[in-house]
């Protein structure tokens, strides 16, 4: 069995209700204070746009820009969060999380650059990207 290591651009399928959501693993893990220095990671979520409903514009994502999406999504800033990178490991171990192909450089940087403009992005998340991701 190969051992999943959780490393910018990669995905995976999380549970989320009845369904799971495409997350988008966000930079390498690197030490977490808030998490006794454990390495961490942070994840962003991508779920379907129905223009019906509200949804954050910072970056949309079409057929083609992954190759797990089949119809026009969203990243969903307010949702992105911190994870320990031994959880990820843990839960793709036990079924529970399905990892799927690398994410395209070009929608890679788009996602980072949404964290930027979106007015969802919760200030954890911010100051995160802003000390781990922003180069």
């Amino acid at each position: 069995m190969n051992t999943f290591i959780p490393l910018a651009k990669g995905s995976i399928l999380v549970p989320s209700g009845r369904d799971k959501h495409l997350h988008i693993i966000c930079n390498d893990p690197v030490p977490y204070p808030k998490y006794a220095n454990a390495e961490s990671v942070l994840l962003v979520n991508i779920t379907t746009l129905y223009p019906d409903l509200p949804f954050d514009e910072s970056c949309i994502l079409d057929v083609g820009d992954h190759p797990f999406i089949t119809h026009q999504s969203f990243v969903y800033y307010g949702k992105a969060d911190i994870f320990a990178a031994t959880s990820l490991v843990a839960g793709v171990q036990a079924g529970e999380l399905k990892i799927r192909q690398a994410c395209p450089d070009p929608t890679f940087t788009r996602i980072l650059s949404g964290f930027e403009v979106s007015k969802r992005v919760s200030g954890k998340v911010k100051n995160y990207y802003q000390k781990y991701i922003v180069k």
